[in-house]
């Protein structure tokens, strides 16, 4: 599973780890549910609940909003403490579970203006990461499980009763399953749960369009220094 490498987009998912581990986003897409193959459907949007151990609950929407010759708009609204919004949407062109595919990203919280990153600061925040990363050990290696599949469940939430595959990982640390139902787009997740996580989907539908409709400004690369080149 791995992390989404954006600065930009860290700063929405930060606050609910669990969430980049479903797929919520271009760099690790849901290609472990094998009976269900990902395809980006223009419309499709989901919204869910997600409840952290010992926090209060926040609401988080994603959709697919539109299509730009091969690529797709991504967006994901989460809905935070004082119903603060903060948009994310990411153009996507190719493969969904690889960063190299964002062309552009543009984000907005609250009332303050959509702004879009630039790609060359998308590029610095890649670059951070990997500077910082460190090899896997073998440890690290035997942690990575495949996760089990437990049949088809009956699961009901907020927006109904599904007929739901069951997906369980297992590592030295935690268990974590997800239920996911091609009857639910664009990801198919209906429930996920961990020890200290809880997601479960509140409503879907298949005509949702982009909530940024403002012409987005460019946020200065000036007070971002890149690694390696040297000043501002």
């Amino acid at each position: 599973m791995r992390i989404l490498i954006c600065a930009a987009v860290s700063v929405v998912l930060l606050s609910v780890p669990t969430i980049d581990a479903l797929g919520f986003g271009p760099g690790s897409g849901p290609s472990f549910w094998g009976d269900l193959e990902f395809k980006p459907v223009v419309g499709q949007w989901s919204e869910y609940q997600v409840t952290p151990e010992g926090e209060k609950p926040m609401t988080m929407r994603v959709s697919i909003v539109g299509q730009e010759d091969d690529g797709y708009w991504y967006e994901t609204v989460m809905t935070l403490e004082k119903q603060e919004r903060v948009i994310t949407k990411t153009l996507v062109s190719g493969d969904p579970e690889s960063e190299d595919s964002v062309k552009r990203m543009i984000m907005k919280s609250g009332d303050e203006p959509a702004m879009e990153m630039p790609m060359q600061m998308m590029k610095m925040g890649d670059m951070g990461v990997k500077m910082g990363d460190m090899p896997e050990s073998e440890d690290d290696e035997a942690s990575e499980t495949t996760p089990a599949d437990l049949g088809v469940e009956s699961v009901t939430v907020p927006a109904g009763t599904f007929k739901a595959h069951h997906w369980q990982f297992t590592t030295e640390d935690e268990v974590f399953d997800a239920w996911v139902s091609t009857d639910v787009g664009p990801y198919g997740v209906v429930k996920s749960a961990s020890k200290d996580f809880e997601m479960v989907l509140l409503a879907h539908g298949d005509k949702a369009v982009s909530l940024i409709t403002e012409t987005p400004q460019s946020l200065p690369m000036k007070g971002f220094p890149i690694p390696g080149m040297g000043g501002e």
